[in-house]
């Protein structure tokens, strides 16, 4: 199974809505480039992790799809907040069983990877999934989580304003942040989208996901590309900061979340 003639449909598909309006058109592309990112990371975790070759390229596959509700999603609303429109992964899903897409992949596969872009941007998926399912789900999640850790430490370090899609909309004020927020990424909680007020908020929501990786592989990545250190390093240097920097490097280092 080749991946380039998925690559292409992908393409296409994404490509439809683009309209010539270059701050829309720059988001389209934001999150085509955003979606090779994911599957260049989801390679790269099924390789370290030693994954048999059909479900790392089936890994590979649910990841470039993972984001393709996304473009109906901005053309539809100009918005990439779920809250505020339609749930990109139910809109991937639906493109998936409308588009026509290359005929290698088995039903029976295309379902996996239908799932596995139905649950990557969930809270949390069931334990009791069976590993078919849930191999490829879990490797989607960690590769998105760790493509948009850059993205959105990338868009709060570039000068000018933030772009309120991107952002989330939430306020660009250096020093503050909530205390809701921090309170449960400390506590070893998910942060929630729908509970950011700052930018520091956001910071917070991704160092929270350290405590979510599914794969000893992605805590490596991680590391070795500097984006918790980078996060942090953007954050207030106060001492409820300076704890919970603690206690994530220290979680990252001594305690990975070593997968079955």
């Amino acid at each position: 199974m080749s991946l380039r003639p998925h690559i292409n449909a992908f393409t296409r598909f994404a490509e439809s809505h683009l309209t010539g309006n270059e701050t829309d058109d720059a988001l389209i592309r934001l999150k085509i480039d955003h979606s090779f990112r994911v599957q260049a990371n989801a390679a790269l975790i099924a390789a370290k992790e030693k994954l048999p070759s059909p479900c790392a390229r089936l890994c590979e596959l649910a990841a470039l799809y993972h984001d393709i509700g996304r473009f109906p999603q901005y053309s539809e609303y100009h918005t990439f907040k779920d809250s505020e429109s339609a749930n990109h992964a139910r809109l991937g899903v639906l493109a998936l069983r409308q588009l026509i897409l290359p005929t290698d992949v088995p039903p029976d596969d295309w379902r996996t990877i239908r799932f596995a872009v139905a649950q990557h941007n969930v809270m949390h998926i069931r334990n009791s999934l069976p590993k078919k399912l849930a191999t490829p789900t879990q490797v989607v999640r960690d590769a998105d989580k760790l493509d948009i850790f850059n993205v959105i430490l990338s868009h709060f370090e570039s000068e000018g304003p933030l772009n309120a899609v991107i952002a989330g909309g939430v306020a660009d004020e250096p020093d503050n942040y909530s205390m809701s927020m921090y309170d449960r990424v400390y506590s070893g909680k998910l942060g929630i989208y729908n509970n950011m007020l700052y930018a520091n908020d956001f910071k917070l929501l991704l160092i929270s996901w350290i405590f979510d990786f599914h794969w000893a592989s992605s805590i490596q990545i991680l590391s070795e590309r500097k984006y918790l250190d980078r996060a942090f390093d953007s954050l207030p240097n106060d001492d409820k900061i300076k704890k919970l920097k603690e206690k994530a490097f220290n979680f990252m280092h001594y305690n990975p979340c070593l997968a079955p």
